[in-house]
């Protein structure tokens, strides 16, 4: 048992720190720009809350999707269009930022807890009210449990949960499941019988697993964080101002088109 913890334990780390590379992202542009203000501490604090919210979905993507995501669909239109709302005044909040260096000291701006705060809030809303984290870490932990099955490492049965998952939920979502419906028969060739979900060691195996994901996503939000706090005094700062505002006019783009899609799914 301990061989497969330690096989889940790495590989969680590095799809948690790999998949959380993306910039794109609420979470990611949230961070960007105020670690573009200097506010080390709001990024570290929202990198916690997504990480917390990650943990919880990862859990459930392993343990509790199939009968999680029947009562589960009905309400994603809500979630979108409450994380879209949010994610609009978050973006407004951002163009409105002005940056004048001197007139807070660069120690006070790091960490002074209220100009920071809000962090761990705007990190656990922007993650819990994105209902494609249960997709995409569905998929994303198909990939990599699939990659050790062909490289016959370990997993203590989660490869076969997760394909077993994916048929389940591809009954309900449809045709976004095709693809990996396709390439089944191919990544999981060493599967073994599906174990009970609900036994203790599949919960120790998913917990260690989502933990392992939930702490490599902190550490790519937090050293991203802080490198652009570190070195945007590098930068002009008519440049830090107008990049600013550029990601805040992207969060509003983005809640934008979540209002469309979630008015679509009603």
């Amino acid at each position: 048992m301990f061989p497969d913890i330690l096989n889940i334990l790495v590989a969680g780390l590095l799809a948690g720190f790999i998949f959380s590379m993306p910039v794109a992202g609420p979470i990611s542009i949230t961070i960007t720009s105020n670690a573009l203000k200097g506010k080390l501490r709001f990024c570290q604090r929202a990198a916690i809350g997504a990480s917390v919210v990650e943990f919880i979905y990862v859990f459930i993507v392993i343990v509790g999707i199939k009968t999680l995501y029947t009562y589960y669909q009905p309400i994603i239109p809500y979630l979108i269009l409450g994380g879209a709302v949010f994610l609009f005044f978050v973006g407004l909040k951002i163009i409105k930022t002005k940056i004048d260096l001197g007139k807070i000291p660069e120690e006070d701006l790091m960490s002074d807890k209220e100009i920071n705060k809000g962090g761990m809030r705007a990190g656990l809303i922007l993650n819990f009210t994105n209902p494609s984290l249960f997709i995409g870490w569905l998929v994303s932990s198909f990939l990599v449990f699939s990659l050790m099955s062909q490289f016959n490492l370990g997993t203590g049965g989660l490869d076969m949960i997760i394909n077993d998952n994916v048929n389940s939920v591809s009954e309900i979502a449809g045709d976004s499941f095709e693809k990996l419906q396709e390439i089944q028969g191919d990544t999981l060739k060493t599967a073994v019988p599906v174990k009970d979900e609900s036994s203790m060691s599949t919960l120790i195996m998913a917990s260690v697993y989502a933990a392992a994901v939930a702490f490599g996503g902190f550490l790519w939000l937090y050293y991203f964080s802080k490198i652009i706090v570190n070195y945007r005094m590098k930068l002009n700062l008519g440049l830090i101002n107008n990049t600013i505002k550029v990601l805040g006019f992207v969060l509003i783009g983005i809640s934008l088109f979540l209002t469309y899609k979630s008015v679509f799914m009603f």
